[in-house]
């Protein structure tokens, strides 16, 4: 009997008898992208538990309820502490992926029925990916949300908890539950901790297969070199007759007339060049050039398990199988010739009734965020698997853009069997994060936020199913809210790719209006303010400043005094165009922390004070602070912490958006 240490304990092993679906059979699942084109057998459904907030019933309710955290099924006491139920499902199925963006606690899996828990360990280290052999690639953070992809199959039944051994904490844990339901009678060989010591070859071939340089697929290869597409033609770049499977398309885009990296020339050149490509005489996909290699706006290099952009190529390796003809063909919609080069590796494959199409389409809209909605990425009907999308965002202004649901119907699904927690949730980090990531099966590649509370710009996102693909007999739909947290005009633009039988609807047309990315210019500063945060510390003589982002204050900062303590000043120095008389007005932070502050501007004290800047609610007013004469050049706002409303958390603060000098 041999021993292996999983997570700093021991466990003797014997030999198992493998099911039909077992960890051994369901871990090559993770990089073989051959069988996500075919109909699974045996056959599964795919849905996911979740923190979402359970007052989102039906449209007609509150349907983009935000309270996502926390949700759990029940609570359950053992051994005098609390676990409460993220997940209760009944088998044969398999777990095959768990997110939180704040794991705590212990989590534990109960097996098939069993009392005790089968296997648990520290959510942050499951994971985190510090628990063997759950390591990286297969359990990991990607700015700040924890991922586990990792194949826990059960026969009858598995309920995974939580618990409250780090404290309270855990009532706001959000979390997903990915898991596959198979048909009753399906023979499924229930995870054991013991006998992953036999595996341990195939964990590591496979964690090295999703993160190794991916190499260029094998088989025979047909493209066109050099080929320049101008305005409004088309070429082929690729027509192969059957029965075969395109196994990669590399293609390179160069413009005739060089342009500058990033900028609008190239966002509208890889947005103009239209991939249409039709299999066995049927139109599957429609997408731009960029958005359907995972790149928008523009060229933005990443790398997954199933495209990659890198400096010379755009590359697909998602199967497309057809059973007599593929036709691949590029088209210019822009006002830039473009020459193209392609090479698509094809090789031989026997076409049968289990076979699919591959299949995408692209989406989206410029529009006003309010109301609130759910974008559609894919409504369709027929039999297939979804596989994945990617979302392009052009955000006007600094809020948050992403806190919005993804909803899936799979069939007959009176209600989502897939609700989610938020948008970066979905693709699998958290908390508006803007860290840029790549991993095998979801990334961040471009963002221009700088923090939570400044996320304007382009932002692009993606993910892919492959171990958790979802199949579909008779219908499928793929809902996004768009939740946004202020209300403007922004662009959301998408692509979703899947799977299906042939003979089944394909992408929907191309609206050209949306094909153009904006330029997101900077935030916009009211007339004649002189900002605060533009303004010289003269003096502090306590407390720290710092620059503060909001949307929707005046070039969407503020400065920010905090901690200072009564008698202690902070002095500011603004500029004056021309001397002369003026009635001075400022734009003040009001929130429950903030102070009652005595201010002088020229040195002379405002009247009415000191000015109390306590709220309940976070917000921001503008206040007259009288009329003043000011000499050209230099002039001073001091400002001193007078105390402290009985209401406030005592740390004084302050925060200035502008000051506007007005005639009086």
């Amino acid at each position: 009997m041999k021993r292996f240490l999983l997570g700093g304990f021991a466990f003797g092993l014997a030999l198992p008898v493998w099911g039909q679906v077992s960890v051994r059979t369901l871990l090559p699942q993770m990089t073989d992208l051959g069988r996500l084109a075919r109909r699974p057998s045996p056959y599964y459904t795919t849905a996911q538990a979740s923190s979402y907030d359970r007052a989102s019933k039906d449209p007609s309710t509150d349907w983009f309820a935000n309270g996502d955290a926390g949700k759990f099924l029940r609570t359950e006491t053992r051994g005098g502490r609390n676990e409460y139920v993220m997940a209760d499902l009944k088998g044969p199925g398999a777990v095959v992926r768990v997110w939180s963006a704040n794991p705590i606690g212990v989590i534990r899996f109960y097996f098939d029925g069993e009392i005790e828990p089968r296997f648990q360990a520290k959510m942050a280290e499951l994971l985190g990916g510090k628990v063997l052999p759950f390591r990286d690639p297969y359990a990991y953070f990607s700015a700040r949300g924890a991922n586990l992809y990792f194949p826990f199959p059960y026969s009858r039944s598995l309920k995974i908890t939580v618990d409250d051994s780090e404290g309270d904490r855990v009532r706001g844990l959000y979390y997903h539950v990915g898991y596959r339901s198979y048909a009753l009678g399906t023979m499924v060989q229930s995870f054991q901790p013991k006998e992953l010591p036999l595996l341990t070859d195939l964990i590591e071939d496979n964690a090295d297969a999703l993160v190794e340089t991916y190499p260029s697929a094998e088989g025979r290869s047909t493209g066109v070199f050099a080929e320049v597409v101008y305005t409004g033609k088309s070429a082929t770049i690729a027509e192969v007759e059957g029965p075969a499977e395109v196994v990669e398309l590399r293609l390179q885009v160069v413009p005739r007339d060089p342009v500058r990296p990033d900028s609008l020339e190239e966002w509208r050149l890889y947005r103009s060049l239209i991939l249409e490509a039709w299999f066995d005489g049927e139109k599957c996909i429609e997408v731009p050039v960029g958005d359907f290699f995972g790149s928008a706006p523009g060229l933005v290099r990443y790398q997954t398990l199933l495209m990659e952009v890198d400096r010379q190529s755009l590359i697909c390796r998602l199967p497309m199988p057809f059973a007599k003809s593929a036709v691949l063909k590029v088209t210019n919609l822009g006002p830039n010739p473009a020459i193209l080069s392609c090479r698509a590796a094809v090789r031989p494959i026997v076409f049968d009734s289990d076979t699919y199409h591959l299949k995408a389409q692209w989406g989206g809209e410029t529009a006003n965020t309010r109301p609130m909605r759910d974008m559609t990425f894919l409504n369709t009907v027929g039999e297939g698997t979804f596989i994945g999308t990617n979302l392009f965002v052009a955000n006007p202004v600094d809020a948050w853009w992403g806190e919005g649901d993804e909803k899936i119907w799979v069939d007959r699904d009176p209600f989502p069997s897939t609700f989610g927690t938020g948008t970066e949730d979905y693709y699998g980090y958290a908390w508006c994060d803007v860290t840029t990531f790549q991993r095998p099966y979801h990334m961040q590649p471009r963002c221009d936020g700088e923090t939570l509370r400044t996320n304007r710009g382009h932002t692009l996102v993606g993910r892919w199913h492959v171990i958790d693909a979802i199949p579909y007999r008779e219908k499928f739909r793929f809902d996004l809210e768009m939740w946004h947290w202020q209300e403007c005009v922004a662009t959301f633009v998408h692509t979703a790719y899947w799977y299906a039988r042939p003979g089944t609807p394909g992408p929907r047309r191309i609206d050209s209006s949306l094909l153009l990315p904006r330029p997101i210019a900077g935030p916009e500063s009211i007339d004649g303010a002189i900002e605060g945060e533009t303004m010289r510390i003269a003096e502090r003589t306590g407390g720290v400043t710092e620059i503060q982002a909001f949307a929707g204050l005046s070039a969407a900062k503020q400065l920010w005094w905090k901690d200072g303590k009564p008698g202690e000043r902070l002095v500011l120095e603004f500029e004056v165009e021309k001397a002369g008389r003026y009635k001075v007005a400022g734009h003040f932070c009001q929130a429950k922390d903030y102070g009652i502050h005595r201010l002088r501007v020229a040195g002379k004290e405002v009247e009415g004070g000191p000015w109390d800047f306590y709220s309940k609610d976070l917000g921001w007013a503008k206040r007259t602070l009288g009329v003043f004469d000011l000499p050209a050049g230099k002039a001073l706002l001091e400002v001193e912490v007078a105390g402290t409303n009985p209401a406030a958390d005592a740390r004084h603060m302050f925060g200035l958006d502008y000051l506007i000098l007005e005639n009086p």
